[in-house]
C-alpha cells in the first residue's frame, strides 16, 4: 500500500458513492463491523475479519474510537506523549504541526500515514489518530489499521462533493480495486498529480534547510 499509485476517477468515484462501514457499537468484544462496497458495478459486502484479509492487514489490535474508550491501552495519555517526543505540554490537533516532533523517523512516519491511511491535503498537523498510531508502534503494541483506513475513507465518502475538490486519496482506490482482482487496465481519466516527496516538500517538512543559494 506504500507504494505510489495512480489513482482513477472511475474507481474513485464510485467506491466513495457507495462505501458503508457500519460499526457493531453492541459489544467492545469480537465486534461485527461490516463494511459494503462497490467496484466495476460489483457489490462487495463483508465483515470486517474478511476485508482486513483481502487488504493484507490483521484484524486485531487497539482502536482508538470516540465512543468507546475502554478501547484504548490505560496507559495512553496523549498530552503525556506529545510532550515526550516534541517537547511541548500542550497538545491541540488543529494546531499541532508534525514538524514540532524531534525525531525525522516519527515525523517521516507521520507523513507516511497522513498520504496513506488518512490520506488528505493537508498533512502538516498531526491528527490524533496518528498521534496514537506512532504510540503503539513505539511500545509494541497491537493496532487495527484497517478499522482505521475504513473509517477515514467512509467519512470522506458522506461529506458533499464540489467542484473545488481534489482528489487526494486516488491511489488508495487503486490499492483496494488491486486486492479485489480488478486490474489498473480497467481504470478511466487517470488522476495526474505530485506522488514523490521532493525538494519543496521536504524543506517544508524542515528535513532539509536550505542555504543561499538555494540547490
Amino acid at each position: 500500500m506504500l507504494r505510489p499509485m495512480r489513482g482513477f476517477k472511475n474507481f474513485t468515484y464510485e467506491f466513495f458513492s457507495s462505501i458503508s462501514f457500519t460499526k457493531d457499537r453492541s459489544r467492545s468484544e469480537n465486534p461485527d463491523h461490516r463494511v459494503s462496497i462497490r467496484l466495476l458495478n460489483i457489490d462487495y459486502e463483508m465483515f470486517l475479519e474478511k476485508l482486513c484479509t483481502e487488504m493484507g492487514f490483521i484484524n486485531a489490535g487497539y482502536i482508538h474510537d470516540s465512543w468507546n474508550h475502554d478501547l484504548r491501552p490505560a496507559d495512553y495519555d496523549v498530552v503525556a506523549f506529545w510532550d515526550r517526543i516534541t517537547g511541548i505540554g500542550q497538545y491541540n490537533s488543529r494546531s499541532n504541526k508534525a514538524s514540532y516532533i524531534h525525531n525525522p523517523v516519527l515525523r517521516y512516519i507521520q507523513r507516511v500515514m497522513a498520504c496513506t491511511i488518512w490520506g488528505r491535503k493537508e498533512v502538516g498537523p498531526t491528527r490524533t489518530n496518528e498521534l496514537f498510531m506512532l504510540w503503539v508502534m513505539l511500545y509494541d503494541c497491537p493496532v487495527n489499521t484497517c478499522y482505521y483506513l475504513l473509517d477515514h475513507l467512509s467519512s470522506i465518502g458522506k461529506k458533499r462533493l464540489d467542484d473545488k475538490g481534489k482528489i487526494v486519496v486516488g491511489g488508495i482506490n487503486t490499492f483496494i480495486a488491486r486486492q479485489f482482482g480488478v486490474g489498473e487496465d480497467k481504470g478511466i481519466n487517470r488522476i495526474e498529480g505530485n506522488n514523490r516527496l521532493d525538494i519543496d516538500t521536504l524543506i517544508s517538512m524542515f528535513f532539509i534547510k536550505p542555504h543561499p543559494p538555494p540547490t
